[in-house]
């Protein structure tokens, strides 16, 4: 699970800063039942992680 493996993480030289921009279990809540909707929804994520990323960009230099 996501709790054990932050645990699991600092034993590994992983920093706190690091863990933190770990995200699970991956894929948006859509149900998914199927492989290929469980793809689609991590995907979504993926997608929504990296135009949120341009965003706050975008907003740090206005």
């Amino acid at each position: 699970t996501d709790a054990k493996r932050v645990e699991r993480l600092p034993a590994l030289g992983a920093f706190a800063d690091q863990i933190a921009r770990i995200h699970g279990p991956i894929g948006l809540d859509i149900g998914a039942a199927s492989p290929a909707e469980i793809a689609v929804a991590i995907l979504a994520q993926t997608i929504h992680a990296f135009r949120s990323r341009g965003l706050e960009a975008k907003g740090a230099a206005a």
